[in-house]
């Protein structure tokens, strides 16, 4: 104690001692002198500062100097010092053993396999979430006005036959639909005549927009009109009447005030009067959306025809020109004459020639002879029986295909069952005609 008292010794200004002295601070020495002294006793027994968390009990002893509750607080402060040492070494080893891939995955599996667990469970979540959604009212009503309010495609039709009369016709009937004064329009056809293509196109060239619903038997046709609109939980959409309302009143919004357009194409089978009864209420009594109906001319009846809120048009075969394009000038000119004379300007028969000519290697003379001469035998088949139809098909037959006989006809031979398939009753135009012109053709070789 002399030296610190009467002069200070030069290692007490070391830099090492120094270090010494802060520690002892730190351990909760208070009075200066103890501090001297016990980081002196320290020093001199060779301790340094980085080492003074080795101090245990029998090093602390020789501090006797100092209270018992002071030599505690430097044993506490050591204690602390190598518990955070022990920490340091163990953090060490832990990294060095992360380095290895097989290690981490040990160690982590728990974690890994939690992770996986969470995200499989808010995958699950989220696609039941989402399907949730998409099963709602709003969600199909969404889908529904989107599709009807989308514009017709602007592609060319694939292998049309541009028929400008008909079109023209076809479109400036669109553009006259008023919803202030509703009608539901009716175009009628025999099959093969083009109707669908026909459509497709007048719609295109106006640029609206339309949805296009194939309505077969047996079919609801509401459920068939929800249907084309890419619905697909129609169970969620509860009364399809006012589902389709409301997706026809969202897609008048979209297309600021444009009223959209329902074509239904009615499949064989099905009856126009079941349909007439569900779109009617759609049409003029909600005048939400404009409807037009396709329907073979072959399954109209009277009772069809007087049906209120209808107007029906007639949608012809192929004219002559217009054969040519279709067959793309594959066929000899003059035997495709022949046929047009002989078996008529009908898609369906066209098709069928194409295929005998270009596939079974038929010449278009020989099928169209094969054609009449079936015809023929259905004829000779179909009065057989009874003599006195022969006669009404043969005073058919004395008017043109295209007009039929509107009068003066014997209506119980022309609506007997055995003319079923050959003669038909035209509603629209109040006429009676034959199904086929083959068949025309082949009442007039009987004369």
């Amino acid at each position: 104690m002399i030296t610190l008292s009467e002069g200070r010794s030069k290692f007490i200004s070391n830099e090492k001692f120094q270090e010494v002295l802060e520690w002892v601070k730190s351990a909760g020495v208070d009075r200066r002198s103890d501090q001297e002294s016990t980081s002196c006793i320290l020093f001199h027994r060779g301790w340094r500062a980085d080492k003074l968390y080795l101090l245990d009990g029998a090093d602390v002893h020789c501090l006797s100097h100092l209270n018992k509750s002071v030599r505690m607080s430097v044993l506490e402060k050591s204690e602390w010092e190598r518990d955070q040492h022990r920490q340091k070494r163990e953090q060490i080893k832990e990294r060095m053993k992360e380095k290895e891939m097989r290690y981490v995955l040990t160690k982590y599996s728990g974690v890994f396999s939690a992770c996986v667990a969470v995200l499989g469970v808010v995958s699950v979540f989220g696609w039941n979430f989402k399907n949730y959604k998409k099963q709602q009212r709003s969600y199909q009503l969404a889908i529904a006005a989107s599709a009807l309010s989308q514009p017709h495609s602007k592609r060319p039709i694939k292998d049309y036959v541009h028929r400008e009369d008909e079109e023209q016709r076809l479109r400036q009937t669109l553009r006259q639909q008023d919803l202030s004064h509703p009608r539901i329009l009716v175009f009628a056809g025999f099959y093969g005549c083009g109707k669908s293509i026909l459509f497709r196109s007048a719609i295109r060239k106006e640029k609206m927009a339309a949805a296009f619903v194939d309505i077969r038997p047996n079919e609801d046709p509401l459920r068939s009109i929800v249907k084309s609109l890419n619905v697909q939980n129609i169970d969620a959409c509860g009364d399809l009447l006012n589902f389709i309302g409301e997706a026809s009143d969202r897609a008048r919004k979209a297309m600021h005030g444009v009223t959209p357009l329902f074509v239904l194409k009615i499949r064989d089978g099905s009856s126009l009067l079941r349909i007439y009864n569900e779109v009617v209420a759609l049409a003029c009594d909600r005048r939400l959306c404009h409807v037009i109906i396709e329907v073979p001319i072959e399954s109209l009846t009277i009772a069809m025809t007087a049906l209120p809120r209808l107007d029906f048009h007639l949608v012809s075969n192929f004219s002559v020109s217009e054969v040519f394009r279709y067959t793309h000038h594959l066929i000899d000119p003059l035997e495709l004459t022949h046929f047009v004379e002989v078996v008529g300007t009908n898609s369906n028969d066209l098709d069928e020639l194409l295929a005998a000519v270009r596939h079974a290697h038929i010449s278009a003379t020989t099928y169209t002879n094969q054609k009449l001469v079936k015809a023929m035998r259905q004829l000779q088949a179909a009065w057989a029986k009874d003599p006195s139809l022969r006669e009404g098909v043969i005073k058919l037959a004395r008017f043109p295909f295209e007009e039929g006989q509107s009068e003066g006809y014997d209506y119980s031979s022309l609506r007997n069952e055995a003319l079923r398939d050959i003669v038909m009753y035209n509603a629209v135009a109040d006429v009676w005609m034959f199904q086929q012109k083959v068949f025309h053709t082949a009442a007039c070789c009987w004369q």
